[in-house]
């Protein structure tokens, strides 16, 4: 693993791996995974914990097997943020239909498959298919979490705004405020959400973005963040 300059720094002791977005890429998350669980062997530390930056579904050919890879992850404690894909589904499955519509549109139907769901069944049925404790899962998901100078959110944060203040769709969902903005935030913004065009990590002063299109043919990455430094794993 290539380790990089980071922009803070961590206490000793603490490692954070933070994983972007994986829309259905099951493959590529349980590689990753085992990369992760061979980096703890071979650098064992008490202080580890994983972070999944949300958007497990849609799009990619297995949403419910990357649902099951996070779930079954226990080399290390988790914490599994919401992206704004899974927003849009709980808004469908609490009756919101043009959350539904959205959802199907921007790939829900790949989805709704792998659960084995045939995508024209009726909506209705959409809440009893997918299994209980998938639901539950996604009920579950945090918004942002903060781990010393790093706060992990899924899109990013808005600029200007005490974090405490910061509204769930902006964390979600912003992108130009937030993406365009080069000020000090108080804190360095790990997130996803937005795919880098390049296909690898944009390290920046304020903020990383691993979101590296993995559904898109680019890979999956994780950032290892420790110390002073920031090393990449990819599949």
């Amino acid at each position: 693993m290539k380790w990089l300059k980071a922009p803070a720094r961590l206490p000793v002791g603490i490692r954070v791996y933070a994983i972007g977005d994986i829309h259905g890429c099951a493959d590529k998350l349980r590689a990753l995974h085992e990369l992760i669980r061979a980096d703890l062997t071979e650098n064992p530390t008490s202080g580890a914990s994983l972070v999944h930056l949300g958007d497990f579904i849609d799009r990619g050919p297995d949403s419910a097997g990357a649902i099951e890879a996070v779930m079954a992850f226990d080399a290390c404690p988790v914490v599994n943020l919401c992206g704004n894909h899974e927003a849009t589904l709980l808004a469908a499955l609490d009756g919101d239909a043009p959350s539904a519509t959205d959802w199907m549109y921007y790939g829900g139907t790949q989805a709704l498959e792998s659960w084995g769901i045939d995508p024209r069944a009726p909506r209705d049925n959409w809440s009893t298919s997918i299994p209980a404790a998938h639901i539950a899962f996604l009920r579950g998901l945090s918004l942002k979490h903060r781990v010393g100078p790093y706060i992990f959110a899924h899109a990013g944060i808005r600029p200007g705004v005490p974090l405490d203040e910061q509204s769930p769709d902006d964390l979600m969902r912003i992108r130009g405020a937030f993406l365009d903005n080069e000020a000090d935030h108080g804190v360095i913004v790990v997130h996803g959400h937005t795919p880098v065009r390049e296909r690898t990590a944009d390290l920046r002063e304020n903020r990383i973005n691993l979101d590296t299109g993995a559904v898109f043919g680019g890979p999956l990455t994780c950032g290892v963040f420790e110390e002073a430094r920031i090393g990449l794993l990819t599949v």
